[in-house]
């Protein structure tokens, strides 16, 4: 990781032992014990000897996982409680993983993303060289779990390891892609538990935030997860309904089912390219209506300048209405602070993802142009907001943009817009190298589809 040693410490710090006597003690018999040593010596031993001292690891693990749970949103945590929302969400429940009795791979996972976090806001090398240490543990020992009885294992435990790992990389970043690989981990277990098991409980909480994640990991293989199919975007809420992240997460689904169909598309044989062009029209519309009661809802919770609410029409307005319209802007949304920006540009996101897939199915696509742009500029104003602003986690704060500004920088219809996020995006691969490989220029993101679109290329 390039850290370098902390050296000997000359203030007061806590050593973690645990001393198992009976083990040490276990290779001789009692008699023996006593025949070592004079009588004398028998009784001074028992006198000298200190009584077992309580360890300070169960104080320190609160003290890790307190400081994680409650910096995990960082700048991001909302001022209100999340509308229709639960007040417990899956970090309540790692004390209790790691107050485990047995020992488990997540105990692990969760001391090493704890401390991780812990250390790098105090600035103390000695407690992220420990943290490297656990995560070396929790590898191993989820690696032998799921090699051993991996049938038999608790999927909570599994599950909840693999995504304490995944945080540790995202500011760790031992090696490229590795937290991709967590991710990818992570959500398989999910599959191997199928939809109905996610509907409750820890998987249901664990599946709801993973899904963002398994997202991005997609995209960074220009994949469509299975996490997009109709089965896993409804059977998990049947019990527990949806939020409007939720929503959201939805709509990126959808987009990248887009992606995917327009993939096939421009590679596709002519007797083909039909049947996709009406395939890929069809999810674009379903997307673009997503999008348009999503913000609707959105709206409700968005208050304006003089205090109150933003109220929207009951019937959709259609896209020539709002060409027309004299207020050209007001499909955008407002942000006010990080936790909003981070969710709103995501909602640019998707629309300029799918309005520049417009190109491949209509003709006045380019009409779409001007507003690609305003969403565009929507992520870049939410960057320069947020780049200033402090964080308990060096970077935190911008890691959220990443998507969006990859977005921008392949799919904005501006040249200038494009060669901002790439500047932004070559920023964070200084910031946070958990996040180096997708922050970097590459194929990933369906990268050819928007060169394809770009070069004014033609599916006919």
């Amino acid at each position: 990781m390039g850290l370098k040693c902390p050296g000997a410490r000359t203030d007061a710090f806590f050593v973690h032992t645990v001393v198992d006597a009976a083990a040490t003690m276990g290779t001789l018999k009692p008699r023996d014990e006593t025949s070592l040593l004079p009588t004398s010596a028998n009784k001074c031993l028992s006198l000298r000897l200190p009584a077992p001292q309580p360890s300070p690891a169960g104080a320190l693990d609160q003290l890790f996982v307190s400081h994680f749970i409650d910096n995990f949103f960082g700048a991001f945590r909302p001022s209100l409680p999340v509308p229709g929302g639960s007040s417990r969400i899956w970090l309540h429940e790692l004390p209790q993983f790691l107050a485990s009795g047995s020992p488990s791979p997540v105990q692990s996972s969760i001391r090493a993303a704890s401390m991780l976090s812990y250390g790098t806001a105090v600035g103390d090398a000695s407690i992220k060289t420990e943290a490297c240490m656990w995560y070396m543990r929790a590898l191993q020992s989820l690696r032998l779990l799921l090699s051993r009885n991996g049938s038999l294992a608790s999927p909570e435990v599994s599950v909840c390891a693999a995504v304490m790992l995944i945080h540790f990389e995202t500011q760790a970043g031992t090696s490229p892609r590795a937290w991709l690989k967590h991710v990818k981990g992570a959500a398989s277990l999910l599959e191997e538990q199928g939809p109905e098991r996610c509907r409750t409980g820890f998987l249901h909480q664990i599946f709801s935030n993973l899904r963002l994640q398994t997202f991005v990991a997609a995209m960074a293989d220009n994949e469509l997860h299975a996490f997009a199919s109709p089965e896993w975007t409804t059977i998990p809420f049947e019990i527990q309904p949806k939020l409007i992240f939720d929503r959201l997460v939805d709509i990126l689904f959808g987009i990248q089912k887009c992606l995917s169909i327009a993939s096939r598309l421009i590679t596709s044989k002519s007797d083909q390219r039909d049947l996709l062009k009406h395939e890929l029209a069809l999810s674009i519309q379903n997307a673009r209506l997503q999008i348009r009661q999503w913000r609707s809802e959105a709206l409700s919770y968005a208050p304006r300048k003089d205090g109150q609410q933003y109220q929207e029409a009951s019937e959709p307005v259609a896209d020539a209405q709002i060409a027309a319209s004299a207020d050209g802007l007001h499909f955008m949304l407002p942000y006010s602070d990080i936790a909003s920006a981070a969710l709103v540009t995501l909602y640019d996101a998707a629309n300029v993802i799918v309005l520049r897939l417009l190109c491949l199915v209509s003709p006045g696509a380019a009409s779409h142009n001007e507003r690609i742009q305003h969403h565009s500029e929507s992520i870049l104003s939410a960057h320069a907001m947020i780049k200033p602003s402090s964080c308990s986690v060096p970077g935190r704060s911008s890691i959220m943009l990443v998507q969006q500004l990859k977005a921008v920088a392949l799919w904005s219809t501006s040249a200038r817009q494009r060669a901002l996020a790439i500047r932004m995006l070559q920023g964070q691969q200084s910031q946070n190298r958990g996040f180096a490989d997708i922050a970097a220029p590459s194929n990933q993101y369906f990268a050819h589809v928007a060169e394809h679109i770009l070069n004014g290329d033609s599916v006919d």
